[in-house]
């Protein structure tokens, strides 16, 4: 949790780009720390004050979300392949919104691949209280086949009923009046996107661009940020950012007290210089609401 450029679940590993990725994180640190511990000396405390404020934001945006903690969010889960030998391999992150379906991007999909899920998680190393459950049928939206960007939604057919409470889907109206979304996943938690994926982190941010009203004209903003207004929202950017394996992810707002869901973790926006960090885009959930209802076990 902080994006990523291209948005795939998981990469090779390059020993090279790994160790600048870590070189440059941590240089960014030293100056951190470096500019904060030169202004020791001041007296007034009040700059000082706003000294240590802006460090702890730098230091937040350089190692990702806050994690979550035990119990919270239990309907946003891991998402993986199990291995011949029992084991599973997870990629990903998604939402359960109904006790049989869970959510995810499509470019998560995996041809031929038998899927496992794990809710009620907050670290893919503590899953001894998790509810894990088999994917039945896995079914990747036939639109992100033909253009391999919008319609990033995968339905996961779970193979029984979860014990987990799934979450609401916010309606059109609500996503359309939204000013900020909170967003959730399993993903790397630095801007260039080395480490930390396994374990759950939130964090909120503000919606950048998003379709309010059916004649806005946002075609400035979809050839800036490279996305569809009918099918998706930007959100993020500043440090604040999914990352690789928060794909998939929920992308929560508020309404009235309640959470729901508005989209899911996607890809970065075309203006993206880190890999994490940017801002990102979301799909809108209520734009695929046939689709996911045409998969949708009846009760």
């Amino acid at each position: 949790m902080c994006n990523k450029r291209g948005c795939q679940c998981e990469e090779n590993f390059d020993a090279e780009i790994a160790f600048k990725r870590l070189s440059e994180k941590y240089n960014d640190l030293a100056e951190i720390v470096a500019n904060y511990l030169s202004e020791a000396d001041i007296a007034d405390r009040s700059i000082r004050a706003k000294s240590a404020q802006r460090m702890a934001e730098l230091l937040i945006r350089i190692v990702g979300g806050s994690r979550v903690a035990e119990g919270e969010y239990p309907e946003c889960c891991l998402v993986g392949t199990k291995n011949v030998n029992g084991t599973s391999d997870w990629f990903c992150t998604g939402i359960l919104v109904h006790p049989r379906i869970v959510l995810t991007a499509a470019h998560c999909f995996q041809p031929g691949s038998s899927y496992v899920v794990a809710l009620n998680t907050v670290n893919q190393n503590g899953l001894s209280k998790a509810e894990i459950i088999d994917v039945k049928k896995a079914v990747q939206h036939a639109g992100y086949q033909q253009t391999g960007k919008f319609n990033d939604i995968s339905v996961l057919v779970l193979s029984r009923t979860a014990a987990t409470v799934p979450i609401q889907i916010a309606s059109s109206d609500e996503i359309n009046t939204a000013l900020n979304t909170t967003l959730v996943g399993f993903g790397n938690d630095d801007v260039n996107s080395t480490v930390g994926f396994g374990i759950k982190r939130v964090v909120s941010v503000p919606i950048n661009s998003i379709r309010r009203a059916i004649h806005d004209n946002l075609d400035a903003d979809e050839n800036y940020y490279d996305y569809e207004s009918d099918l998706e929202f930007v959100a993020g950017g500043n440090g604040y950012d999914s990352c690789n394996g928060d794909s998939g992810g929920p992308a929560y707002i508020v309404v009235d007290g309640v959470r729901k869901l508005a989209g899911l973790t996607s890809r970065s926006t075309a203006r993206a210089n880190t890999r994490c960090g940017d801002g990102g885009i979301y799909t809108r959930v209520d734009a695929h609401l046939n689709f996911i209802s045409a998969l949708t076990p009846i009760s």
